[in-house]
């Protein structure tokens, strides 16, 4: 049996459901509130000690890291074919999946903040002395100091500034990429569309959208319109927010 935690809009777990949704896999959903720390409680770091999402049980084994688990799965239920069968293709699904997680997925993290994450503490009346006494009790210090950072400090314009240049600075290069073929790692859909596919879905709706419209890069629209009326992407991107009064619904 596979049991995903996950939180419904959090870029990584969109990921998993991506790609579980793509293997036509069956699975049982256990949400976890990070906006309420469920993921920073012993029950839940038992599980994942970096106290992230997502986190995958397979018959009690248990895989974290949203990267490793697209792997995992791929290796275990290779029945949908996930990665290219070319060598080098293979090499570009896997940049890709890097580029998504070095790149796209902190600095996407940058400009999501004052635009939803603060929003959402706000709306739900979550004092910053509540977010830092969490923060404090995190076991993970890289998640629970950054967090720490964000509510003493703030992200400033400067640092949106710095993110949205790394952000096209990647786009710029998914561009070109897209030059050599339909999908990212070439004429298959793959792991590296997976990959970058909840990072687009999150640029689209943070304050500067206009960097991945047409208009801009062609390319990188055109393949957005495709990942979004696959069957699968309406099914992963389908969950919704168990909290009603949550003010953020996408």
């Amino acid at each position: 049996m596979l049991r995903l935690y996950h939180y419904w809009s959090s870029v990584c777990s969109q990921k998993a459901r991506l790609c579980l949704a793509e293997k036509s896999l069956p699975w049982e959903s256990v949400h976890v509130d990070l906006f309420n720390f469920e993921n920073y409680q012993p029950a839940y770091t038992r599980l994942n000690p970096k106290a992230l999402v997502p986190a995958l049980d397979h018959d009690g084994r248990i895989v974290i890291e949203s990267n490793v688990i697209l792997e995992y799965l791929e290796d275990v239920f290779p029945q949908v074919w996930l990665r290219p069968g070319d060598a080098y293709e293979r090499s570009l699904a896997r940049l890709w999946l890097f580029n998504a997680e070095e790149i796209a997925h902190p600095n996407v993290g940058v400009c999501s903040h004052n635009a939803r994450h603060a929003v959402r503490f706000k709306s739900a009346g979550i004092s910053d002395e509540v977010v830092l006494r969490a923060a404090d009790q995190c076991p993970n210090p890289v998640v629970g100091l950054r967090l720490r950072r964000r509510i003493e400090v703030g992200v400033t314009e400067a640092d949106e500034n710095e993110a949205y240049a790394k952000l096209d600075y990647l786009l710029d290069q998914m561009e070109r990429q897209l030059e050599q073929g339909p999908w990212l790692a070439g004429a298959q859909y793959s792991l590296a569309d997976i990959g970058m596919a909840p990072m687009i879905n999150r640029i689209e709706v943070l304050p500067r959208p206009e960097i991945i419209a047409a208009a801009r890069r062609p390319r990188v629209a055109d393949w957005w319109q495709r990942i979004q009326a696959r069957p699968a992407f309406v099914e992963a991107f389908s969950f919704k927010n168990p909290n009603a009064d949550d003010p953020v619904k996408r």
